[in-house]
């Protein structure tokens, strides 16, 4: 034992002797023992006082893959289901409804019975407008002893639904759950006494249901990692004063660690989340395989039939929240053949420069003569490769609001596009490094600008306009840079106007294609010997989710907006701040499939607070943004809504309609950054680095990135969960 533990042991020993309280010795030996064991105790109680992990594994579930068919629940008739439990307790169930065009509410039904028709639990719910099918959580106050092997049954039933007002059942001929009937109730009876005297119809399948069940009542292995997670957590606060040393001296690279987080959850992206199953990846998919023909101005609009078959079967769970599919049915298309002679005509857009590292990835997959899914999955991964590498130069680009970048390029949205064949992958990255560039060339100092980096910024600027013109106001960042990094104001201006003139040339690319067309384009097209005639699309029974919907003018809606720019203005305030704003706020974050499968509510939550905070807390030690700092972004952001809600309402909106259809949330990531500049603030830094002062200043800052690693891990985590649950059947 050193000298020094041997005085402290002496010390420890003459305190107690002397009378000193050993709680109060402990506290003053371990300051962070009560608020670790007041964290522990707390977070035990929510842990095992809680249904979350009920109700985020179910134990059985019907697989609605087969389709389904639809009855409606209507007063004077009792739809009973059997369910064989797979275990002891039933704590929650959830049942797939819809109420399409419900003109007023009905009085439903629920009740649970055993199978000697004794009532379990009774329910009473009201019939709600809801387009779409989805599931409706029934969870019982108290879990329900069944016992694993013994049966319960679902009655439901309606007091005054009609065919055409009230909820709509789905039911599959594949489900297994147990016997599924009808039968007409008994005058005066409720569900618990209509078995006895009532014709029975039985119906094949069951109802598409999905139960929540556990082998205890207060205990489960999820609530025990739980409880373990916490008590590590606990741990650390404890023995928080040993690891400041350790902390501070933490190098946290934000892009290091974007890269690493990025690739590792990426990939798992890839591979889990089903073929074709974000937005128009089906589109995607065709244009990167007529670049990597190098058919680059589409002279020839037919693709393999085969890309068209793959899309046609997976095609059914395309806007269906419970459409899903399996590990078995996607492995089962390995084997299938490209057959690029055998060709489809059918639509592709004709965007060039965002599908460049999807085109790569399936060009390097067709050299190995691979399946139409294998060409598939090489264009995800070299789409996200090259995304992750253009936000790690954003990230290293930029001067301050790295971790900003971080956390945006990990948002679940962005991650979950940049692991699929969809443009936004590239544009995401463009814009990002193109802000991130913007801003080194504004706010980092040192003298003239180089001529490279002006390289850089035309070129990046082309680019992103290019993938998609409505970011073409990106460009207006260039007049953040101060005159002097210029040289002279006529050259400023000069540059500016070329640039500007650039942006331009990259939204009209495709006015080129006259200039590339060969001769014998303008004949009617020859097949190339040795292949056969096309095959029409609508023999896969493809459907063209590109026709925008029926009224749509783009000449008479350019008129309507000149003839009523009030009227469109409200409008147009009335669309982003008041009917679709959880929906823009929601698809932003994330949300998955094709635009139906949104993270939870606290998710979403959490991601938005933990950007606003971040940004507010990011100010720069010797960067000021003055007035024209802030006004510049603001109104570049705005263009910028402006133009996407423009550009829907122009193309994809009726006439005069009281609101802009087809706008998502993940149109706006690429102007993110601007929006978060404007909370970028002196004050917030101030506070924080008098707070720094206070302490160690590295492990302050450490510690708060540490913070934002750890929810990234979380969100992504999360994030890859609800794509698995979405997609499949997962069962506990």
């Amino acid at each position: 034992m050193s000298r020094k533990n041997k005085e402290a042991r002496k010390a420890e020993t003459a305190a107690l002797k002397k009378g000193e309280p050993f709680f109060r010795h402990i506290m003053n030996r371990h300051g962070n023992l009560l608020p670790a064991l007041l964290f522990l105790a707390i977070s035990g109680l929510l842990i095992f006082s809680s249904n979350l992990s009920l109700r985020l594994f179910p134990t059985q579930e019907v697989d609605f893959r087969e389709g389904a068919e639809f009855s409606r629940l209507v007063k004077g008739y009792l739809f009973t289901q059997e369910i064989t439990a797979a275990k002891d307790w039933l704590a929650a169930i959830d049942l797939p409804l819809a109420s399409p065009g419900a003109r007023y509410s009905t009085e439903n039904t629920l009740q649970v019975l055993d199978a000697g028709y004794r009532p379990l639990y009774t329910e009473s719910f009201a019939c709600e407008r809801t387009d779409s099918l989805k599931y409706r959580t029934f969870v019982f106050p108290k879990k329900l002893r069944v016992g694993k092997g013994n049966k319960v049954i679902l009655c439901l039933s309606s007091r005054d639904g009609d065919k055409d007002n009230s909820f709509v059942l789905a039911r599959t001929a594949y489900g297994k759950l147990g016997k599924l009937s009808v039968k007409p109730l008994i005058a005066g009876g409720g569900p618990g006494t209509s078995e006895a005297g009532a014709p029975v119809l039985f119906l094949p399948g069951s109802l598409c249901a999905r139960t929540y069940e556990t082998n205890s009542g207060f205990m489960n292995w999820y609530k025990v990692f739980l409880f373990f997670t916490a008590l590590l957590a606990a741990s650390l606060m404890m023995f928080a004063e040993k690891l400041k040393p350790a902390i501070a001296g933490m190098r946290l690279e934000p892009g290091r660690i974007y890269a690493a987080l990025a690739l590792s959850f990426g990939l798992a992206l890839v591979f889990i989340t089903p073929p074709l199953q974000t937005p128009d990846e089906d589109h995607h998919l065709y244009r990167a395989y007529q670049l990597s023909e190098l058919n680059i101005f589409q002279f020839d609009t037919s693709i393999p039939a085969s890309l068209v078959k793959l899309a046609d079967t997976f095609k059914r769970m395309n806007f269906r929240p419970l459409g899903k599919t399996g590990p078995g049915e996607i492995l089962s298309l390995r084997k299938e053949e490209l057959e690029p002679s055998v060709r489809s005509v059918t639509y592709v857009p004709d965007f060039i420069f965002p599908y460049l590292p999807q085109a790569l990835g399936v060009f390097v997959a067709r050299q190995c003569n691979a399946s139409p899914l294998t060409l598939l999955y090489a264009g995800r991964i070299f789409n996200l490769l090259f995304s992750v590498v253009l936000i790690c130069f954003a990230i290293r680009t930029a001067p301050f609001f790295k971790w900003i970048f971080l956390l945006l390029g990990l948002m679940p949205m962005t991650l979950y596009l940049c692991a699929s064949l969809s443009k936004d992958a590239m544009i995401f990255g463009l814009s990002f490094w193109l802000i991130a560039l913007f801003l080194r060339l504004s706010y980092g100092g040192g003298g003239k600008i180089r001529a490279k980096e002006l390289a850089a910024l035309f070129a990046l600027s082309f680019f992103t306009a290019a993938g998609r013109s409505i970011y073409l106001v990106l460009a207006g960042l260039f007049l953040l840079i101060p005159v002097y990094r210029i040289g002279s104001l006529k050259k400023y201006i000069l540059i500016f106007a070329c640039l500007l003139f650039t942006v331009f040339l990259a939204t009209r690319v495709w006015s080129l294609r006259p200039l590339f067309q060969p001769a014998y384009a303008t004949a009617a097209p020859v097949p190339p010997p040795g292949t056969q005639p096309p095959v029409p699309a609508g023999q896969f029974l493809q459907p063209d989710q590109t026709l925008p919907p029926a009224g749509t003018d783009f000449a008479a809606q350019q008129s309507f907006i000149l003839n009523n720019p009030g009227k469109y203005l409200r409008i147009l305030f009335n669309t982003v701040f008041i009917h679709f704003r959880a929906s823009y706020l929601d698809s932003f974050i994330g949300t998955f499939g094709w635009l139906i499968r949104p993270l939870p509510k606290l998710h979403v939550n959490l991601y938005w607070g933990i950007l606003f905070l971040t940004a507010l807390l990011s100010s720069g030690r010797e960067i000021i943004m003055g007035l024209k700092g802030r006004l510049i972004p603001a109104g570049l952001f705005a263009a910028g809504v402006f133009i996407v809600e423009t550009g829907l309402y122009l193309g994809w909106t009726p006439v005069g309609q009281y609101y802009i259809a087809g706008v998502q949330g993940r149109y706006f990531i690429p102007y993110a950054p601007l929006f978060f500049l404007l909370l970028y603030n002196d004050h917030a830094g101030n506070l924080l680095r008098l707070s720094a002062a206070s302490a160690a200043p590295a492990v302050l800052y450490n510690s708060g990135r540490l913070l934002l690693v750890c929810f990234s891990v979380i969100s992504l985590t999360a994030t890859l969960y609800a794509v698995l649950s979405y997609n499949y059947i997962i069962l506990f």
